[in-house]
Parts: structure tokens; C-alpha cells; sequence
């Protein structure tokens, strides 16, 4: 799963000493990440700490950075994932964001459509649902595509950062965690409006526990702001 999109919120049913409720989430900006103090912010950090609230504890946040890193569904867990990338053991609930599918390119680029791509170099793993979604996407709408591949997810991303590829494809949030991750260097790089590809991100129970599940999408669905954009 590239780039998990994450918020894991582990609590031991409400205790009767005021605990920390533990909190894991994908790094992206408006979603979940440090500022310029260390502190963590965006719609994940909200959504466990609304949750935190409602139960009186505190809460504590690690970052998630890979699929392996998410645990099984333990009694009293909450997770806000992918649709596609929800395990078993996990009921799916509400979405909370659509995390879809873009094109993005560099700050001097001419593009402002996928259209304006046409037979321009766009970085792309290989096999992955990305590269289908962009084959798909670049058929329906008649776009002479040239994908230039990666096996690695790091070794593309330089790619496009050293201007190897005239555009790089992939969920929006990893975008912009990818515009904002050089330093402001790439700040003017433009995301495009096209949508390759849904890809709700929903809140995640343990399977087994319906009631648990009712009270998270209850607070999930009473909080005001999902929209990570009012975070970066």
C-alpha cells in the first residue's frame, strides 16, 4: 500500500483512569504533519483528538509510514484508510476524504490539463493501480501517453525532482507531501485538475465491535472540517 493514507487511534475500552489514546497516521500534509515547531497538524490530528475528547483521555500521535506498520484491529481501534487498502478484520464507514488520483508538474511546466501531456514523459510505478488508472484514463479521453517507469517510489520521485519527467501521477496527498518535502523548491509545482482515479479514505473498526463502530462515525461525522486543504 504506497503511501499509506493513515490515522490509527488505539484505545483500551474507556478506562477509568484517564489514559492517552494512541493515535497513528500517514505523513502528508493537511492530514498529518509536523510544522515548523515539531507540532503535528491536520484532519487526522483533529479527528483523534475529537475522539479523545469524547472519552476524556488525551491523545498521542505516531506516524505511519508503511502498510506493515498498521496493526490488527484491536478491541476500541479506529482507523481512517483507503478504501482499497482497509484489512480484514476492519468494517469500513464513513468517507472522510477522496484522496484521488493527479497529475502534477513542474512550476515552469505549459500543462493545465492532462491533455496538454500528450506523449510527454510521466513518471509511474509499473503494475501499480496508478499506472492503470493513468493507461485508463489517457485511452478513454484519446491522449498519446509515454510513461517513464519506476520499480521504486523513491527512485521516481528524484527522478521527477532532478526534471527527468515532464510530470509525475499519484494520489493527491503523496503530491503534496512531495511539493512540500524540498524545501519550498518545488512549491510552484502545479497539480492538475483531472481526476485519474477515486480513492476514498474511510474511517475503519474493528469488524467485531458494531457499537465502537456507531460511536466513532458518530464523532467522525459531527466534526466540521474534513478537508485537508484548510491545513496546508
Amino acid at each position: 500500500m504506497r503511501g499509506l493514507l493513515t490515522c490509527l487511534c488505539l484505545l483500551v475500552a474507556p478506562p477509568a483512569v484517564a489514559a492517552p489514546l494512541a493515535c497513528f497516521g500517514v505523513v502528508a500534509p493537511g492530514l498529518a504533519y509536523p510544522d515548523v515547531a515539531g507540532t503535528w497538524r491536520g484532519m487526522e490530528i483533529d479527528l483523534c483528538q475529537a475522539i479523545a475528547k469524547k472519552l476524556n483521555v488525551a491523545s498521542t500521535f505516531t506516524p505511519v509510514l508503511q502498510d506493515s506498520d498498521v496493526p490488527p484491529p484491536a478491541p476500541g481501534s479506529v482507523a481512517f484508510l483507503p478504501a482499497g487498502d482497509i484489512p480484514a478484520g476492519y468494517a469500513a464507514g464513513p468517507a472522510i476524504f477522496n484522496d484521488n488520483q493527479a497529475l502534477m508538474v513542474p512550476a515552469g511546466s505549459t500543462a493545465r490539463t492532462a491533455a496538454d501531456l500528450a506523449n510527454a514523459s510521466i513518471c509511474v510505478e509499473p503494475g501499480s493501480p496508478e499506472d492503470f488508472n493513468l493507461v485508463a484514463y489517457f485511452s478513454k479521453h484519446r491522449i498519446p501517453l509515454h510513461e517513464f517507469v519506476f520499480q521504486e517510489t523513491d527512485e521516481m520521485h528524484d527522478a521527477y525532482v532532478a526534471g527527468r519527467c515532464d510530470a509525475i501521477t499519484a494520489r493527491i496527498s503523496l503530491l503534496i507531501g512531495l511539493r512540500a518535502n524540498e524545501d519550498g523548491a518545488r512549491r510552484g509545482d502545479v497539480i492538475l485538475p483531472d481526476n485519474l482515479g477515486d480513492n476514498p479514505v474511510r474511517v475503519a473498526t474493528p469488524a467485531a465491535q458494531p457499537g465502537w463502530s456507531q460511536l466513532v462515525t458518530t464523532i467522525v461525522e459531527g466534526s466540521a472540517n474534513h478537508d485537508p486543504a484548510a491545513h496546508t
